[in-house]
This record gives C-alpha cells, sequence and structure tokens, in this order.
C-alpha cells in the first residue's frame, strides 16, 4: 500500500524530501538581504534616539536658562525701592561678572543684611561654572544654575549709555550661556539676554 501511494505522489508531481529545496547561494542571499534590513533598522533607532537626546538636552538647558534669567530679573527690578526713602539703596556693586543690590520690602527704611535675607542680595559665576545667589551680608552662595559658561552684565544710564557709575544705573542687560552635553553631538549651548529696567532707582 506504501509503494502505491509512493507511486501516486511521484506520478503528480509533488516533490518529496530534497528534490526543489533552496541552494546555499539562496540562503546567502536571503541572508544578505535579511541583514541589510536589520542594519537600516538599527540606523534608524540610533539616529532617533539620538535625535530625541538632542531635543531633550536642548528643552532642559532652554527651561534651566530661562527659569535662571527669570529670578534674576524679578529681583534686579526690584533694586532701590524704598518706600520710606530714609536712606540710599540700589545697585552697590556692578561689575560684569557680578551685581549686589538692595531694597527694602518691608518698609522699615533700614536694609536686612543677616544672612538668607531677602533686602541684600548678590548674583555671580563661580569658579565651579555655577551661578550663585547671595542673600544677606554674610550669608551663604546658593546655587540656581549649573554649567554656566558665561554670565554678563552691563549697565545703562537714563540715555542707555554704558556706565560705571552706581548712581547713574537705570537698566541692567543680563546675559546668561548655559551648555550641557548632548551625547554624540558634543555641547549644547544656549544663551538668553534680557534688559531689566529698574524703575525704582534714583526715585
Amino acid at each position: 500500500m506504501i509503494s502505491k501511494l509512493f507511486k501516486y505522489l511521484q506520478s503528480k508531481k509533488y516533490p518529496l524530501a530534497g528534490n526543489d529545496g533552496f541552494t546555499l547561494a539562496e540562503v546567502m542571499m536571503a541572508l544578505g538581504i535579511m541583514l541589510l534590513v536589520l542594519t537600516a533598522i538599527i540606523s534608524l533607532f540610533t539616529s532617533l534616539s539620538r535625535s530625541y537626546t538632542t531635543q531633550n538636552v536642548a528643552a532642559g538647558v532652554q527651561q534651566v536658562t530661562r527659569a535662571g534669567i527669570d529670578i534674576m530679573t524679578r529681583n534686579i527690578r526690584m533694586a532701590g525701592l524704598n518706600p520710606l526713602n530714609l536712606n540710599r539703596i540700589g545697585i552697590i556693586q556692578a561689575e560684569s561678572d557680578k551685581i549686589r543690590f538692595q531694597f527694602d520690602t518691608n518698609g522699615t527704611g533700614t536694609i536686612d543684611t543677616a544672612p538668607g535675607s531677602g533686602e541684600d542680595i548678590s548674583y555671580l559665576l563661580n569658579a565651579e561654572n555655577k551661578l550663585m545667589q547671595h542673600r544677606g551680608e554674610n550669608g551663604k552662595n546658593e546655587p540656581l544654575v549649573e554649567n554656566v559658561t558665561d554670565l554678563t552684565f552691563r549697565y545703562l544710564d537714563a540715555q542707555d549709555l554704558e556706565t560705571n557709575e552706581l548712581d547713574a544705573i537705570r537698566t541692567v542687560e543680563v546675559s546668561l550661556t548655559v551648555a550641557e552635553p548632548a551625547g554624540r553631538d558634543g555641547i549644547l549651548s544656549r544663551t538668553y539676554a534680557t534688559r531689566v529696567i529698574c524703575r525704582n532707582l534714583n526715585l
């Protein structure tokens, strides 16, 4: 019976084992095509991952830089606030990489210079590339932003001319640059600059 089945299959030309299999060349070609497809997929994944990392770093740098500028701007704008007009206060130190100013927020007519005071504030860039906030005359430096490559202050008078005279300062220009590593794209840098009109100075 088995021999009859075998003859029947042969008569119908059904392939039996080994008659019409893949050749070695066909197998190698198929493996080559699969390798090319796999390489393309890996390349695409790597490119997308790299782009995602870069965009994440860019967004982080942008957010941190803007936050640092916003904090400085908000406080510098208050420089010279003096409701009782009892003593001269305002910007008391104006350097290209450091600013110190005072304002009388509680309306007592005196400046609280105790450590941690909110009425005597300095901003500066330390040796570790950190934007520091110094509150009070003998307070500690508190880090606000890391990886700062540049912090620059420019001081302008009422005619928008650069000045070094404390009593003549009406506007402060602040520029902050932050740079962070972004993988294979190297270092990603963002700079924000703004003008702060100190409306309370010398009123």
